[in-house]
């Protein structure tokens, strides 16, 4: 309880911190001039916490976090985490970071699922946030990141598509393509790798005797090896060269391509093909996975960090479920089921 009261000829303010009462005199004879006074030290005290250290503000974090942290960080990622802190600022903005609890994210994740967005946006906006969070234990602002003990299953993001686009709808996407842009789209369906890993894929990157592109600059930091196939390798040797631009896939003059993503969905949208550039990803890991059955060298190939990533196409491995169930048909004996399907068939 804050209060300001006259004493005398001035006015005196008291005030209850940690437990116990503080009063003093605003020295003053302005009652004005004694609440704002009162107003300037409850403020000086809501900044400090129960130990006496000082508290810091969500504002604070986030631009220390900007200056110091984010330009560690590779352009796209920067990007994303722009993005969610735009999000992330109107809610936690006016609060000091000790302030921001679980019960204060769950009010976030509701407000963003009002507004419409995904359960992948939300949890990209809380591994921002967590971020920050880390960061600011290392500068001592605070000791715990809340968003770590904050649970995210309601948070469970979508099963990957289990469609791809066919051979038939990659032709029709390439017929409405640009020659260039059709080359991009091909190659990204034949080997798997990101768009912007082909957008900036460079010659000096290209083994054609190996048949191989080493990437070097990668979502992950980790450099890796693309192993080509026979048509993947057709289409860089199908691919001219330009005199003076080190991009194997260019237009114009020479420029590597920029933004692909909204020029693939002016592709499709032409094409009717109801696919996004990064399902020509998922084509080739699935296709890939139904021909070969090898998880492992999918992971190697597709640059996935961890198996777990890669474990999200194993529902379309089902041949090791077929050959356990005829080890069982094997054990029990088949007759009854066979002499059904032979009635089945004869009917």
């Amino acid at each position: 309880m804050a209060s300001v009261y006259r004493r005398g000829g001035s006015y005196w303010i008291r005030f209850t911190y940690a437990g116990r009462e503080i009063g003093r005199s605003a020295r003053t004879a302005s009652k004005p001039v004694a609440q704002q006074f009162l107003a300037h030290l409850l403020e000086e005290h809501r900044r400090l916490d129960r130990g006496g250290r000082p508290r810091h503000a969500y504002t604070e974090m986030m631009d220390r976090f900007i200056v110091e942290y984010l330009p560690t960080l590779k352009s796209s990622t920067q990007t994303r985490y722009r993005v969610s802190m735009r999000q992330l600022h109107p809610l936690f903005g006016s609060l000091l970071i000790d302030e921001i609890n679980k019960t204060r994210l769950s009010d976030y994740v509701t407000a963003r699922k009002r507004g419409g967005a995904t359960n992948a946006t939300i949890r990209r906006d809380l591994a921002t946030l967590s971020c920050m969070f880390t960061c600011a234990i290392t500068w001592d602002f605070c000791e715990a990141n809340p968003v770590k003990s904050f649970g995210k299953r309601h948070l469970r993001e979508a099963a990957p598509r289990s469609s791809y686009p066919s051979d038939a709808e990659i032709d029709r996407l390439v017929a409405h393509a640009s020659v260039p842009a059709g080359r991009v789209i091909r190659f990204l369906g034949e080997t798997g790798m990101r768009m912007e890993e082909v957008c900036s894929l460079e010659w000096s990157q290209v083994d054609l005797k190996r048949r191989e592109v080493r990437l070097t600059k990668t979502k992950t930091s980790s450099p890796r090896i693309v192993p080509l196939s026979d048509q993947a390798l057709g289409t860089i040797v199908g691919t001219p060269r330009h005199i003076t631009s080190p991009y194997v896939f260019w237009h114009h003059d020479g420029e590597r391509f920029t933004q692909f993503a909204n020029a693939f969905r002016a592709i499709a949208l032409r094409a009717k093909v109801n696919f996004r550039c990064h399902d020509l990803r998922h084509r080739f890991a699935s296709v890939f996975l139904q021909t070969t059955g090898d998880l492992a060298v999918l992971q190697m190939i597709l640059g996935h960090r961890s198996i777990t990533m890669t474990l999200r196409y194993a529902h379309l491995l089902t041949d090791n479920l077929h050959a356990s169930i005829r080890k069982l048909d094997t054990k029990v004996g088949t007759t009854t089921t066979e002499n059904a399907l032979e009635t089945v068939a004869a009917s």
